[in-house]
């Protein structure tokens, strides 16, 4: 049963982490820090009894009193729950933090009240006050050419809500204790009994629409897997993640993924998950990435940073997609992936009659590193288009190979756009040929009268100064530290660090 001392703790701190999280985005410290608060306000005020509490246009009430009548935020929050419509929630066994911040996403209109984030969370809309005033005045029901009802249906209880079990754990707690041994246990008969739990569990799991769940268990299993040895353990795994990876689960874990205000650790467990299913959550990936904006990209390359080997078949066939935004999405995603085996995918692209499709290739090749990228990417020097020349030259400062350094020597005498000369002088220092010194050293000058170098490029020769381990270099660097140019002067200054 819930305390009042306790469940003032719990509504304090769901008052101040609604009041932060409307201020700052999820990540913020402050956020995560009253997440934490509210995680063990949590812990020490349920002993595995549902309650509810009645919400009103000016604050919570339980028992027919109000609850921290004080506390401005719990007030705010409640008249926005019953604008929305609620007007009751009830906390069942297994609530989390991560319940409770759905419940601010519904009273701020981001999230119905029947949202599957609400997990453990029930709220009771406007239309349930109506069955109660029915349930009060009875009309004759109509017998139905079933016959009439049972006893059982006859004593029946009005509330909407489920019969406590003491002798029955909820399915996602279950399913967690499963996962927790699945973890902590070496033995081989244990971890495939836990198996063989999840497996059960699955499709009760997955009529909760609770993709945290899902996804944290998704990712147990695919860790378990790096680690089992037993062949029958292996393919019970198997049948255990077939099991959760429906389609329409990929589906929601995907949408989940870019949503708002998702707590970091629910994202990450999505994200991992959705690398470990790249085989079929790929496509879904690539079409949500090209419809997200471009400031709300990160996770989708999270889930290709973790899916690595396993996404490169599902995007070798996305390359054959007929719209240029999507293969520039492949192209990408092939670097995110960091394996070596895309490199024979992304060569071909750097000669693709798009641009953005070239651009987009020889990124992906600095992405994975490794000095295979040196040939292609020395003719894109000459491409047409800048943001390819550009690319081209970061990619050869980041495959190591001091040779390259002649050649962007040479191209650096004939570049027009200052943006490229840049990039070129930071690959020359990064590349630390013998020759680099000298070269940098030239091209930090203000140069003579009839060929003044910019502030801009002079700085990005001192990075590339910055990136050699040569006293001389360090000798220069502490010269143009007294530089009156104060472009110059902070890059000295910054390299010096």
């Amino acid at each position: 049963m819930y305390q009042p001392s306790g469940i003032d703790l719990v509504l304090g701190a769901l008052g101040t982490t609604f009041r932060l999280i409307r201020l700052y985005p999820p990540s913020h410290p402050a956020v995560v820090e009253a997440m934490r608060h509210l995680a063990d306000a949590l812990a020490g005020v349920t002993e595995g009894r549902p309650v509810e509490w009645k919400v009103g246009a000016t604050g919570l009430h339980l028992q027919g009193q109000q609850l921290v009548p004080r506390n401005a935020q719990i007030a705010e929050l409640s008249g926005l729950l019953f604008a929305h419509g609620v007007r009751g929630i009830e906390l069942r066994v297994g609530v989390t933090p991560d319940h409770l911040l759905a419940l601010i996403r519904v009273a701020t209109g981001t999230a119905q009240p029947d949202d599957a984030s609400l997990g453990r969370i029930k709220l009771l809309t406007s239309r349930r006050t109506t069955q109660r005033l029915a349930a009060m005045n009875p009309a004759p029901a109509p017998v139905e050419a079933g016959g009439p009802p049972s006893p059982a249906e006859q004593i029946a209880p009005r509330r909407s809500a489920p019969v406590f079990r003491p002798d029955v754990l909820p399915v996602d707690v279950e399913t967690k204790r499963a996962l927790a041994v699945l973890q902590s246990t070496d033995g081989a008969e244990a971890r495939l009994a836990a198996v063989q739990l999840v497996t059960k569990l699955a499709p009760d799991l997955l009529a909760l629409r609770d993709v945290s769940v899902v996804a944290e268990a998704i990712g147990v299993l695919d860790d378990a897997l790096l680690t089992a040895n037993d062949p029958v353990l292996c393919e019970g795994i198997g049948v255990a993640a077939a099991a959760l990876s429906e389609p329409a689960t990929v589906g929601r874990l995907v949408h989940r993924l870019g949503e708002l205000h998702v707590p970091p650790t629910e994202r990450a467990a999505v994200v991992n998950a959705l690398g470990a299913l790249a085989s079929l959550a790929t496509p879904l990936v690539v079409n949500a990435y090209l419809a997200a904006p471009p400031d709300r990209r990160e996770p989708y390359r999270a889930v290709m940073r973790a899916a690595v080997d396993r996404a490169l078949e599902p995007l070798e066939a996305g390359l054959a997609d007929p719209r240029t935004d999507a293969v520039v999405a492949v192209a990408e995603f092939l670097g995110y992936t960091g394996s070596p085996q895309a490199v024979p995918l992304l060569l071909p692209l750097v000669r693709h009659r798009f641009d953005g499709v070239r651009e987009a290739a020889l990124l992906a090749l600095a992405e994975i590193g490794g000095r295979e990228a040196v040939r292609p990417a020395m003719p894109a020097l000459k491409d047409e288009s800048v943001l390819v020349r550009l690319a081209a030259a970061k990619t050869i400062g980041v495959t190591g190979d001091p040779s390259a350094t002649p050649v962007l020597a040479r191209r650096l005498e004939i570049e027009e756009d200052e943006g490229v000369q840049a990039e070129l002088l930071r690959s020359i220092g990064r590349l630390g040929a013998p020759e680099a010194l000298t070269l940098l050293a030239k091209y930090a000058e203000p140069g003579g009268l009839l060929k003044r170098r910019t502030p801009y490029v002079r700085s990005a020769a001192i990075e590339g100064l910055g990136q050699l381990t040569r006293p001389e270099a360090r000798g220069l660097l502490e010269l143009y530290r007294q530089e009156k140019e104060p472009t110059v002067r902070r890059a000295a200054e910054a390299a010096l660090r």
